[in-house]
């Protein structure tokens, strides 16, 4: 007889939220927040959530991972163990912001492989979305 999974048998995901809105309020953290707490409707999770204008002093404090501080080190590890990541960033001249880039520059693309990710983008217009299909 095949196994009923219930709710209980699953483990709880790990689902982190990362915006790389660089306003305040930010449309791209409302737009990750939503996200985030529909996965959370549909699976046992444990959120959080990463903005990059708190996040950038202890990111910026270096350009190589070796040379982050403890604060720094500790939004990385955040990103590489978390089951599930949901990105969003604002569309900027066809791209997303240089600070969510610098971000994932830091993480260890060994800690991705195999990594869910959900994209998401805000922009002025509907052609702004694009930058999902190209980046």
């Amino acid at each position: 007889m095949a196994h009923v999974w219930e709710i209980d048998d699953l483990a709880r995901l790990s689902v982190l939220g990362i915006s790389g809105g660089v306003s305040n309020p930010s449309r791209t953290t409302a737009v990750v927040n939503a996200l985030v707490k529909a996965v959370a409707l549909r699976l046992p999770a444990d959120t959080g959530l990463i903005e990059i204008t708190e996040a950038a002093p202890s990111l910026f404090a270096g350009l190589s991972r070796g040379a982050l501080g403890a604060s720094g080190e500790a939004i990385i590890q955040r990103v590489e163990k978390a089951d599930l990541l949901v990105v969003g960033t604002p569309v900027y001249r066809a791209s997303y912001t240089g600070a969510l880039k610098h971000l994932f520059d830091l993480v260890d693309y060994r800690a991705l492989t195999g990594k869910t990710v959900l994209l998401a983008a805000t922009g002025g217009s509907p052609y702004h979305g694009l930058v999902l299909e190209h980046q």
